[in-house]
């Protein structure tokens, strides 16, 4: 009987480190100061549940991570991860969670609980805390996010030799023309929301002198994509405006990350016809939208068109 219980023990103990292997375990300390983090627990029936899935963009643009309550503990909805993540919290974190929409700040706090999971509460969630002191600094410091480049002189980009929608160009080529530049990649889903608006800006002004391209920046830094799978994705996007390969982030690093700090590597630009810089979006997202909670993407694609507009040349105005 001891061998028995001894056996049993061994392949229970194995089966609980092959488990914890399987899954890879989080904890509230680990994701604080870096993300919001909402926990679900509530009774509606999935077809009841907010539909958190078509608010990825507002949800990403606030650092926000859902988990789900199932029979195994908490795991991670969004985003949506390759391989399974549990959430491990503190009891009375788990106490206070039960049967409730929970979400608790980049301080690890509770800032807010709702009983049920109705359709109107990620506006809710969002409007919380967009009025959280924390998010308003984090506002300001976006805004604030590449004002050092402004006036300055844009180097030579050194994206190539792939190029798509386009001959190869060069930006001394493009003098005398106002030029919109986003660095992008194809597994970042602000891009995926940027890159199209985009596409509407250059149908609304084909008729005006600006270029828009798009520098893809494959990630993470040193890897490689091919360029055919690049141009595939773009045009799903619906994208024909010029891209062009920008291999080993050389024109990212010389125009954005040469030695400062940033938040984000999908920024945008826009060139002054003498070559100057006259706008930054430090990234993630710009698009046009009339939902609230998309306010901020709404506001950086109304900025990005007027600076277009203000620096066409005078008789394109």
């Amino acid at each position: 009987m001891r061998t028995i219980l001894g056996a049993a023990s061994l392949i229970v103990a194995y089966w609980l480190v092959v488990s914890a292997k399987a899954d890879n375990l989080v904890t509230l300390e680990s994701l604080r100061w870096k993300h919001r983090v909402i926990l679900l627990d509530t009774k509606e029936t999935p077809s009841d549940r907010a539909d958190w899935a078509k608010h990825s963009t507002a949800l990403s643009e606030r650092n926000l991570v859902l988990f789900r309550k199932g029979e195994q503990g908490y795991l991670q909805q969004f985003p949506k991860p390759p391989t399974r993540v549990s959430l491990r919290l503190a009891p009375e974190i788990e106490r206070r969670a039960r049967g409730r929409v929970t979400l608790i700040g980049k301080d690890g706090r509770v800032k807010g609980q709702w009983t049920s999971e109705t359709a109107d509460l990620p506006a809710v969630v969002f409007q919380l805390i967009d009025r959280m002191p924390m998010r308003q600094r984090e506002a300001e410091e976006n805004e604030a996010a590449g004002r050092d480049l402004l006036g300055t002189q844009a180097k030579e980009w050194l994206a190539g030799p792939e190029w798509a929608n386009s001959r190869p160009l060069r930006l001394d080529d493009l003098r005398g023309r106002v030029l919109v530049v986003r660095f992008w990649t194809d597994t970042c889903p602000y891009c995926d929301a940027s890159l199209p608006a985009m596409q509407k800006l250059a149908v609304e002004m084909k008729d005006a002198p600006v270029t828009f391209v798009g520098l893809y920046q494959s990630k993470p830094l040193g890897s490689e994509r091919p360029w055919k799978g690049v141009v595939a994705h773009a045009a799903k996007l619906g994208v024909t405006f010029p891209i062009a390969y920008d291999h080993d982030w050389a024109t990212l690093r010389s125009w954005w990350l040469d030695g400062t700090r940033r938040r984000a590597t999908s920024a945008s630009f826009v060139i002054d016809p003498g070559g100057r810089f006259v706008h930054v979006h430090p990234g993630p997202v710009f698009f046009p939208s009339e939902d609230p909670a998309d306010a901020r993407a709404n506001a950086d694609f109304e900025a990005i068109r007027d600076a277009i507009r203000r620096h066409l040349p005078t008789a394109d105005r």
